[in-house]
């Protein structure tokens, strides 16, 4: 488990605390099942491949006794302020609130902190609010400040993938047009 940085790549000996709390990136060594590179795509194996590891994309944490909770995909993250935020933790804590039935979480460019958080959210009771659930980031014990959603959007259905996975990019998209539009509600 290595450290993530947003303008290289971590040496295979840049380990992060085993805390359970600092998120590093999961590599993974496999000399006899892999070589090292993908046909016809070089730009993809210099990704993924470095100096005999696999960096798979995952960010997780792991323990004191080596044991790895994967909390996202690298991919998937939000840079804002330069904080590393992991849509999938916001994302539990706005599904806590009981007014909420489902979210998903991606970051849209802002001019001064790279990316802000927006949250997109199917309610489960209408007369939810943005600012209901700016109030429950706020005060949730689990979700720092800087991950707090600055930006909300009601919807009626997320994109899913035929195996239920949530298909973000997608989502992203959209919340790019929507920010150009003026539709995305500040918290």
């Amino acid at each position: 488990m290595v450290k993530i940085y947003p303008d290289r790549r971590a040496e295979s000996d840049d380990y992060v605390a085993k805390d359970n709390r600092e998120i590093g990136e999961i590599i993974v060594k496999a000399p006899a099942k892999t070589t090292y590179s993908y046909v016809n795509n070089p730009a993809e194996s210099e990704r993924v491949f470095y100096k005999g590891w696999i960096y798979i994309g995952d960010p997780g944490t792991w323990d004191e006794n080596e044991y790895i909770t994967v909390v996202g995909r690298k991919d998937d993250m939000i840079i804002s302020a330069g904080e590393n935020i992991y849509p999938d933790q916001v994302e539990e804590v706005i599904n806590e609130h009981p007014k909420v039935k489902e979210s998903v979480v991606i970051g849209v460019p802002d001019e001064i902190r790279g990316e802000a958080v927006v949250a997109y959210v199917i309610k489960a009771d209408p007369s939810l609010t943005a600012r209901e659930l700016d109030e429950h980031c706020r005060n949730h014990p689990m979700l720092a400040m800087y991950k707090k959603p600055r930006y909300y959007r009601f919807v009626e259905e997320i994109p899913y993938t035929a195996t239920g996975k949530k298909i973000r990019y997608k989502v992203k998209e959209q919340a790019i047009r929507d920010q150009q539009a003026g539709l995305l509600e500040r918290a």
